[in-house]
């Protein structure tokens, strides 16, 4: 167990410390591991206390439950905010609520950094990509980014309750300029998130273009292989032809007996060559 006081605030990493604390807090028992098992940030206010987890997204350890009462304010955490960062507001500590308001700003000042360093490591990874682009990766990526996204979305959407003062135990008029930053913050990240997500898109696009280019330049090349293959076959079969006629073995070959007819045989080879590789020439076969 880890614990540092400040006031009447305190943070733990035992899950048994805080449950002892729910119950005698709050009077009845709580079911803890429901809570971090939780895939979404979660709010259960009682009559006398409120109970909020604020998720990290790609965290080891990314629940941040916070039991807050009308005296004291309890924080469990793996990877809790440092509670120096309280003695900034010390007139707010001394309002009603402002122990319970104090621990819920830094706690969420500290899972908006985290969240800032996750986004920074996925745009490392996004600028190997760009590098040398792998479909696996890129799906890998992309769902991250998208898990990225709709965790900072919730992280929002709670920003605005707790701004809206829907739950007495956190009097944001105390720290409004705070919260303000804190939601300016956290719009500013989503979009960072949404465009690097569409970055990624546009990478992929890119990659299926070249790639696309790429498979039609070999389509031509083979196309145009294949034009002259079929070029040079036509042009050595013609004499072709012609040797197979003289190699047949007939008892009656009258122009065997010709004496010019081996010479004309060997211009007319040459002439059909000739003649067959002008024509494809200019048909741009050859």
């Amino acid at each position: 167990m880890v614990t540092d006081d400040y006031k009447s605030m305190s943070i733990t990493n035992d899950s048994r410390d805080f449950a002892e604390a729910f119950v005698k807090e709050a009077g009845k028992e709580l079911d803890l591991n429901s809570v971090l098992n939780l895939n979404t940030d979660f709010v259960d206010a009682g009559e006398n206390y409120l109970l909020v987890n604020i998720k990290e997204y790609g965290s080891d350890n990314p629940n941040n439950v916070l039991l807050l009462t009308d005296t004291n304010a309890l924080l469990f955490s793996l990877d809790p905010p440092p509670l120096k960062e309280v003695e900034e507001f010390n007139k707010v500590l001394a309002k009603p609520f402002g122990k319970s308001t104090v621990l819920v700003l830094v706690t969420l000042y500290n899972v908006l950094s985290k969240h800032k360093d996750r986004l920074e490591s996925l745009m490392s990874r996004m600028t190997q990509i760009e590098r040398d682009f792998q479909h696996a990766e890129y799906r890998d990526l992309s769902l991250e980014f998208e898990r990225l996204g709709d965790r900072l979305e919730e992280f929002h959407d709670l920003l605005i309750r707790l701004q809206e003062r829907k739950y007495k135990q956190i009097e944001t008029q105390y720290v409004s300029f705070d919260y303000r930053v804190l939601i300016a913050e956290s719009l500013s990240l989503q979009s960072r998130c949404r465009r690097r997500s569409n970055f990624l898109k546009d990478l992929r696009q890119d990659h299926e273009m070249r790639a696309t280019e790429d498979l039609n330049h070999r389509i031509v090349k083979l196309n145009e292989d294949v034009k002259r293959l079929t070029a040079i076959t036509v042009i050595l079969m013609l004499p072709n032809l012609i040797a197979g006629h003289f190699g047949m073995n007939f008892a009656y070959m009258p122009e065997l007996r010709i004496w010019w007819a081996y010479p004309a045989v060997v211009v007319f080879q040459v002439l059909f060559m000739g003649i067959g590789i002008v024509i494809f020439r200019r048909m741009k076969w050859l």
